[in-house]
């Protein structure tokens, strides 16, 4: 973990996600054996192996991702699975996914062996090997709950963090990230030719009225960040916060149960950036 430097608030934000994709698209009566590591389906074999995929910050993707492999190499890899053979078992064969954001990957040469004898094949020869990618642009498409904090990818130019443990949803208009406790609301607005200044007195009119230590207002380069916060009838505490810009705004609502997450929302907000 690491600290925010504006608000302190802790970051996950390193180490590993395991995702399994799946069987490989378009199977029809899968015989599954070695534990569910070899497949046979009609006349085509599979062997699942073991993708690492480098990300920035000091993160990995690992993939459990099926390769399509002859069917004599699949039966000779259920044979020996469980025995003195596996250490030394290798493979060749065609990649059997998509993965988000890459294209193309599904039917490459592709090849693998085992490097570990309590743990699956791990590829060696992949497109994907063999290069650092960008963690927020890869895992922004992953509409799944994380272990790690990341950017979020919105609309437009616009991004986000999506704090560790919360699940996104898409909404008609914007996303919804939501955990036990928390949840946020994120919604893009346009209005050509708008100034800063009109838009956020638009998004603004009808709000609450708060006290003035729950509200701020800072003009950062040709943004405006404004925030207010309350606690609502039913005992919830309410963020609401905007970012707005010559013809754009971001509108940032976060909602939590304890007092303390309000360094957590403010981190939130502070984290939302826009791509010139």
């Amino acid at each position: 973990m690491t600290a925010c430097p504006c608000c302190g608030t802790e970051v996950d934000d390193s180490g590993a996600i395991d995702l399994d994709l799946g069987l490989p698209t378009g199977v029809r009566n899968p015989v599954l054996q070695a534990r569910g590591n070899v497949l046979f389906a009609d006349e085509a074999a599979y062997v699942r192996c073991v993708l690492l995929v480098e990300l920035t910050g000091d993160l990995e993707l690992w993939f459990g991702a099926w390769m399509r492999v002859a069917v004599e190499a699949a039966r000779h890899a259920a044979e020996v699975w469980d025995g003195p053979g596996y250490a030394s078992l290798s493979f060749t064969g065609t990649f059997e996914h998509d993965i988000k954001p890459w294209e193309g990957l599904r039917g490459t040469p592709v090849a693998a062996k085992v490097g570990e004898p309590d743990e699956l094949p791990e590829y060696v020869e992949h497109p994907l090997l063999g290069q650092v990618w960008d963690r927020d642009e890869v895992l922004s498409g992953y509409l799944v709950e994380l272990p790690v904090s990341i950017q979020q990818k919105l609309p437009g130019r616009w991004s986000i963090e999506r704090t560790a443990g919360l699940t996104p949803h898409v909404l008609e208009e914007g996303l919804r990230f939501a955990g036990p406790g928390r949840a946020v609301f994120v919604d893009v607005r346009r209005a050509q030719g708008t100034p800063a200044e009109r838009f956020l007195e638009m998004a603004l009119d009808g709000a609450p009225s708060v006290p003035a230590e729950q509200r701020f207002l800072e003009r950062n380069g040709v943004e405006l960040r404004h925030a207010l916060w309350l606690t609502s009838a039913s005992g919830q505490h309410e963020f609401h916060g905007h970012v707005a810009r010559f013809g754009e705004m971001l509108v940032v609502t976060c909602v939590h149960d304890s007092p303390a997450d309000h360094a957590w929302a403010r981190h939130v907000l502070n984290s939302a950036r826009f791509r010139a």
